[in-house]
């Protein structure tokens, strides 16, 4: 909903830098959207703006820190106008070139892509501003006259992919004015960086000063608009391009700032000895050929063949990812303060394996990783079978000797990427930005300074797997959460594995387990018309294995019950199978498909499947 405000007060609160200033004023034909917020938006605002002759449309974005996304956009982290119409008497009024008065305009999201045709791009506030007061102006290609009591229909396309990326508050102007900047102060239409680089001689502006000159020039001149329009649109496709390109962050060697020994700690002291890179004594030197040691000479120090403790920490660590526990508990301190390895001549035979192969070693090379795992994987222990034995389980609890294999469940980022599997929707994509999985509203509404809100991602980005989840500071996802993620305020090697009711309703009802879920039950429908032969491919699918009598009988009860309800309630059905953004396939009938998703939640609750056996 749209509501306008005249010469009504309303609530103002304005970050000035330092603090949060909130006060009342006119509204001044400030219009504040509010009511449900959906993922995509147009706003239609309607004036009668009399007489005149107007050259360009203003759209004033107004800040205020209520608004979660950058100040400015009801939701998501920016606010993306995709497309701008305006109608007057049933015409189209076409625009010539835009301008915006950002300080730093994201170059994909130039002011003429919201007004390109292509509801792709658009003009955007992508980062802080600290211009209060933003303006995007859109010259009409003629000048438009409107007669007393004419109506001009102007829509706001909303239509990015960033979900809730809609303005929160603005207001709409018209200018009569052939040369005045786009600016909703009066008496700055011409603006003061132009100005003040106008005052200094030619050869004392700053770039700053050149370029406001010269986009001031550009937009008050009509004989530079056809070029102008073609530069932009020729700036947008260059600018798209390089956003799709990946960029790689590379440092550059520069002189190394000189470490000085703190006279009683004070760190504006330094009057004490020059420290020089090395390592402990303790630990050996460094050979640098007497010049200062570098990263790569450290680098070289921690795989010397003298060195034994880096392969053997990595060895234990990658022994704790297949059995759930290393060969020594800790995992973080190798030193004489940690646990004695329960098998010392295991640890040494794989830190001496890793460093250089010897056992099958065709094909690899000095620290091979992939050498090691291959190592582990295809050993005896590593292929027994995880079933507890009574006699074994009494003299040794925690499989330090490794008489079976260990049973534990997958970590956090696994437990979702296994639903996503068995379902099919799993995209294995490789590489690239973090994706935001469905999130609770509100979950960030204690980060305040500046609010944030989250809007999740869109199509099959959603579906990637748990590793490249959007995470903000401490505050993880919350089914990572649920799963014993740790918060990244410290570093943490080893993950502790908890087993709680929140872990069971979590999978049971977090929106991208429903999905999966849903989708696991459309694939069960499509695989054999016989009951038993669909239960025998979900069992298979996430299982790896038959369901027993008693696991059919109780499957078989839960579908008949859930069917029995679903064909009552279609209401309650449609809803369920609507959960989430896959497409829900038509051919099959609402009640049915609501009840098998509610045998396939049941199973990818089951304990074993999030458990590596």
């Amino acid at each position: 909903m749209l509501k306008v405000y005249g010469d009504e007060p309303v609530d103002y609160t304005v970050y000035d830098g330092g603090s949060l200033a909130a006060f009342k004023a006119p509204g001044d034909g400030l219009v504040i959207a509010s009511g449900p917020n959906p993922d995509n938006e147009t706003y239609t605002v309607t004036v009668q703006p009399g007489a005149g002759t107007w050259t360009a449309l203003g759209i004033e974005v107004v800040q205020d820190d209520t608004l979660p996304g950058l100040r400015v956009a009801r939701g998501a982290d920016r606010m993306v106008l995709t497309e701008v119409e305006t109608e007057v008497g049933g015409r189209k009024v076409p625009y010539s070139i835009g301008y915006s008065n950002l300080n730093m305009t994201a170059p994909e999201h130039p002011a003429a892509a919201a007004f390109d045709g292509n509801p792709k791009t658009g003009w955007a506030i992508a980062t802080y501003n600290e211009n209060p007061k933003v303006m995007l102006a859109l010259r009409f290609a003629e000048p438009l006259k409107t007669e007393a009591g004419a109506t001009m229909t102007i829509r706001l396309h909303q239509d990015s992919d960033y979900r809730r990326a809609t303005m929160g508050r603005f207001r709409i102007a018209l200018s009569s004015g052939n040369y005045s900047w786009p600016t909703s102060d009066k008496g700055k239409e011409i603006p003061d960086a132009v100005l003040k680089g106008l005052k200094e001689t030619e050869g004392k502006r700053t770039p700053q000063q050149k370029t406001a000159i010269n986009n001031h020039f550009q937009w008050a001149s009509p004989e530079s608009v056809p070029e102008e329009i073609e530069v932009a649109d020729l700036e947008k496709q260059l600018a798209l391009l390089e956003v799709a390109i990946p960029h790689v962050m590379v440092s550059e060697a520069t002189t190394p700032v000189e470490t000085h020994i703190l006279a009683r700690g004070n760190w504006m002291d330094e009057s004490g000895d020059i420290v020089q890179p090395a390592v402990p004594a303790f630990l050996g030197k460094v050979e640098t050929g007497g010049q200062i040691a570098t990263r790569l000479d450290l680098a070289n120090w921690l795989v010397d063949a003298k060195n034994p403790l880096t392969a053997r920490v990595f060895a234990n660590r990658m022994w704790r990812l297949f059995f759930g526990i290393g060969i020594t508990k800790s995992l973080d301190d190798m030193g004489s303060q940690g646990e004695w390895p329960t098998n010392p001549e295991l640890l040494d035979w794989l830190a001496s394996e890793f460093m250089k192969p010897e056992w099958k070693a065709e094909g690899t090379h000095p620290w091979d990783v992939k050498h090691l795992i291959r190592t582990i994987v295809t050993s005896q222990a590593y292929k027994q079978s995880s079933m507890p034995i009574p006699e074994l389980e009494e003299k040794d609890p925690d499989n330090r000797l490794v008489a079976r294999q260990t049973r534990f469940r997958v970590e956090a980022e696994v437990v979702r990427d296994i639903a996503l599997y068995v379902s099919g929707l799993l995209n294995q994509e490789f590489g690239g930005p973090s994706v935001k999985p469905y999130q609770p509203d509100g979950y960030l509404a204690t980060m305040n300074f500046p609010k944030r809100e989250y809007a999740s991602s869109r199509g099959n980005e959603m579906y990637r797997r748990g590793v490249y989840t959007f995470w903000q500071r401490s505050f993880l996802h919350p089914s990572l959460a649920a799963f014993d993620a740790p918060t990244r305020e410290e570093c943490t090697i080893n993950r502790v594995n908890s087993n709680t009711p929140l872990q069971a309703l979590t999978l049971l009802n977090d929106p991208i387990y429903v999905e999966a879920s849903r989708v696991f039950a459309q694939n069960i429908l499509k695989h054999g018309r016989a009951w038993n032969d669909r239960v025998n491919w979900a069992f298979e699918r996430a299982l790896d294995r038959e369901p027993t009598i008693e696991e059919r009988r109780i499957l078989t009860d839960l579908y008949r019950k859930s069917l029995e309800q679903f064909q009552h309630s279609s209401a309650d059905a449609v809803a369920l199978i609507h959960e989430g953004e896959a497409p829900v396939p038509t051919d099959l009938k609402p009640a049915e498909l609501a009840a098998m998703t509610t045998v396939a939640r049941a199973v990818l609750n089951l304990h074993e499947t999030i458990t590596r056996n």
